[in-house]
């Protein structure tokens, strides 16, 4: 089987495992998962005087929610972002959050919700979603290469970013991920249970990717 072809055979796999969760185990992990990051995470890579900005994603489907981190951002005056497809083969753009901003379906994706208008910027810290994981964070997303484009193009506009997977425990595969030369690896994946670093270095309460 070709590259293309296992990429397709694993996404299926995996949105399906993601597809079984129901509306309230679904609320639940990614609760957890937020909590993971807010409480595990976020004070090992942040300091609110860098004045660093993030970027989040609103969640479609069954990805995990980020409704808690926005929350904690604004109680807590953390600047972020949303992202914003402006062509299918484009880097996305991003527009930083105010209490103001309105969200409306994407003209390409009607199922995704990204900021009407308002101020662009260059995210320091890039949170995102995904379909699977495997042990060198390696992640495999929906096939449009959105958010691959949008880090390689990043890199060359930032000294530094820092991107964060959100993922389900079980969305972690036993097995290397098919990537190609154009896949970015990540630099940290939160789970429920685990957050999982490049050293393979897991800072909450252990557990094997399964």
């Amino acid at each position: 089987m070709d590259r293309s072809s296992e990429k397709a055979r694993l996404r299926k796999l995996f949105r399906a495992r993601r597809d079984d969760l129901s509306e309230d185990e679904l609320l639940l992990r990614s609760r957890k998962i937020n909590e993971n990051f807010l409480q595990n995470l976020l004070p090992k890579i942040y300091q609110k005087e860098d004045e660093k900005i993030f970027s989040l994603y609103l969640s479609t489907g069954h990805e995990v929610s980020t409704g808690l981190i926005a929350q904690s951002f604004q109680e807590n005056k953390i600047s972020f972002s949303y992202p914003r497809i402006i062509a299918k083969n484009q880097p996305l753009e991003f527009i930083r959050f105010q209490s103001e901003t309105r969200f409306l379906a994407n003209k390409f994706y009607s199922q995704i919700l990204e900021p009407n208008e308002g101020e662009k910027t260059l995210p320091d810290f890039v949170i995102l979603p995904l379909v699977a994981f495997d042990s060198d964070l390696s992640r495999l997303g929906m096939g449009g290469g959105f958010f691959d484009r949008t880090i390689n193009f990043l890199k060359t506009k930032k000294s530094k970013i820092i991107t964060v997977g959100l993922a389900f425990d079980f969305q972690g595969s036993n097995d290397p991920l098919p990537v190609e030369n154009t896949d970015q690896k990540l630099d940290f994946i939160v789970t429920e249970k685990n957050l999982f670093s490049p050293s393979r270095i897991q800072c909450g309460s252990a557990s094997k990717i399964i």
